[in-house]
Parts: C-alpha cells; sequence; structure tokens
C-alpha cells in the first residue's frame, strides 16, 4: 500500500502494479493496493469474522459435534 497525491501517481502506480483498488478507511484516509493485497485483506477479515462466530456458535452450545458433521459428509459426498 501507498499513499499518493496526484493522478500522475496514481497511474504510475497502476503501470506498475497493474489493477489497483482505492478505499477509504475507517480514519477516513484513502488507501491504495494492489489487487492482491485487496483480495488477500478481504480474504484475512473474512477468516477472523468466521473464527468469532464460530467462537460464539461454541460458547451459545450451538456447535455440532464433528462425528455427526464428518459422518453427513461422508454421506452427502460419498468421502
Amino acid at each position: 500500500m501507498q499513499q499518493l497525491t496526484n493522478i500522475k501517481e496514481i497511474e504510475t502506480a497502476v503501470n506498475q502494479y497493474g489493477e489497483i483498488v482505492i478505499i477509504k478507511n475507517n480514519k477516513n484516509n484513502v488507501i491504495v493496493m494492489t489487487m492482491e493485497e485487496y483480495k488477500n485483506k478481504n480474504m484475512k477479515e473474512d477468516i477472523i469474522k468466521k473464527l468469532k462466530e464460530s467462537e460464539e456458535e461454541i460458547e451459545n452450545g450451538e456447535g455440532m459435534e464433528s462425528d455427526v458433521v464428518f459422518k453427513e459428509l461422508r454421506q452427502k459426498y460419498g468421502y
């Protein structure tokens, strides 16, 4: 990620990195990153969100026993 201040710098970044993404963060800063960085960032955020949801489900007794889950998966997919 880098800070760009004018259109020429954005053009240079596109030429250097290919596709780029321009976003605004929660501190109201404009962020420029490559598509690869953006996808990785989103993937990490998604994994963290899913892990937190899973932990909450376990704490609330909403989870399933692994042997039950694997049995259902084997039946469904024949593994």
